[in-house]
């Protein structure tokens, strides 16, 4: 279930504003958004509950400290997985594809800003050497 929070119109005129504005404060960004919200506080309380489940599910751990429970697709539902104690394989094959997606993800991410970090670093270096 889907809420709908912003117009599709004031959502493009809000994003060509912060667009053209090139930089844009956090508060500004929220000043444009302030008139054109529309709450509804049943979706938003149903919303939180959902992401304090969320929280509380990851947040158990073994006595090592390490996670034992995790978000598992089903179809178009999400259920939670304890690793410590399942039994079921296609589970926790699914967690397992889950993590290993991330751990690519951070490390296409960490590859980038790495490479990043050395041309910055390249340059800081030929920056300091054309003051000599």
């Amino acid at each position: 279930m889907k809420s709908k929070t912003l117009e599709k119109r004031a959502r493009d005129v809000i994003v060509s504003t912060i667009m053209e504005s090139g930089e844009m404060g956090i508060e500004e960004i929220m000043d444009l958004i302030r008139p054109h919200y529309l709450f509804d506080p049943s979706a938003a309380k149903e919303q939180a509950i959902r992401r304090k489940a969320h929280q509380l599910a990851a947040q158990i751990r073994d006595d090592k400290g390490i996670r034992m429970v995790f978000a598992c697709k089903e179809g178009n539902t999400s259920k939670y997985v304890n690793t410590d104690t399942s039994e079921n394989v296609d589970d926790l094959r699914g967690v397992e594809e889950q993590l290993n997606a991330k751990l690519i993800g951070l490390y296409a991410s960490k590859s980038k800003v790495s490479a990043r970090r050395t041309e910055v670093e390249g340059q800081i270096r030929l920056d300091l050497a054309r003051m000599v």
